[in-house]
């Protein structure tokens, strides 16, 4: 009995540095959930990897241009990897709040992080303390901005469509409501954004998220927000005294024990105001 668990333990132990080094061992690649996370076979055991460093469009968006990118990021990254050998780089941190492994990811000479920002198919998202090589990944988002390429085409002006700036300023999100009260769904959570100015300020086609997951995200309709007023973003209800806004999200959003964090964005994609809890 005794050498039995001597042996389990050694086992344990050798699949955890197997999981953390970079070079210890081939890792196959059996299913691409989307453009940012994938399942992989390590020693015949199923590990779900979600890569540092970035976050790609999610299939559920409710925006058709960003499901379609969504569509195309998980494509292409099936395309790079799927049922391929490939090796994972560790940096801080094990696993995120849901147990996948953080990894940086390559197949053969290519850096897949990298590549997916590099094609315009994931924004490049720092999630301290995993931040090894994020200059590299804003490297490779500044040349997609400038080639216009998958994301960045739908923010990047042409002469036929160039988007009017709101130039949104003295606004605000003022408070999250992470706790919900509606058993399981949460479905009263909200995010309160405040117009802290003297002039009223356009929100149209500005984007609220929740970065810390890349997902889900609320597009502002025709909205003028008011001097000193404030409106809600809720998960999944309507409440028309403060503005009838809401993401229509079927599960809860803001996690009560890892704080999340959400930003709200411009018609333009530059960043007017970030708050976590």
């Amino acid at each position: 009995m005794r050498a039995k668990f001597v042996s389990s333990i050694l086992a344990l132990f050798l699949l955890v540095l197997t999981i953390g080094c970079a070079s210890a061992i081939d890792i196959l690649v059996t299913r691409v959930i989307d453009g940012d996370t994938i399942e992989v076979s390590i020693g015949g055991t199923i590990h779900k990897v979600r890569y540092i460093g970035l976050d790609a469009p999610e299939l559920d968006d409710k925006r058709p241009e960003y499901c379609a990118l969504a569509q195309e990021a998980t494509r292409y990254n099936r395309q790079l990897v799927e049922g391929k050998t490939i090796r994972l780089e560790k940096d801080i941190s094990e696993t995120d709040k849901y147990g996948r492994l953080l990894r940086y990811v390559y197949v053969d000479d290519i850096f897949v992080n990298a590549e997916l920002v590099r094609q315009g198919l994931a924004w490049s998202i720092p999630y301290p303390p995993d931040t090894k090589y994020q200059d590299c990944l804003e490297e490779m988002e500044a040349e997609a901005k400038q080639a216009g390429r998958g994301i960045w085409a739908l923010t990047t002006p042409t002469p036929s469509t160039t988007p009017t700036p709101t130039g949104v300023s003295n606004v605000q999100i003022t408070h999250i409501f992470y706790d919900g009260l509606v058993p399981n769904v949460e479905s009263d959570e909200y995010v309160e954004i405040t117009n802290l100015g003297d002039k009223p300020q356009e929100l149209t086609d500005c984007v609220l998220m929740d970065i810390s997951e890349g997902y889900p995200s609320f597009t502002f309709p025709s909205f003028i927000l008011a001097p000193g007023k404030s409106v809600r973003v809720y998960t999944n209800e309507y409440h028309p005294e403060w503005g009838g806004f809401s993401f229509e999200y079927s599960r809860a959003i803001w996690n009560n024990t890892e704080p999340d964090v959400a930003v709200l964005y411009d018609n333009q994609g530059n960043e007017v105001s970030r708050r976590s809890y």
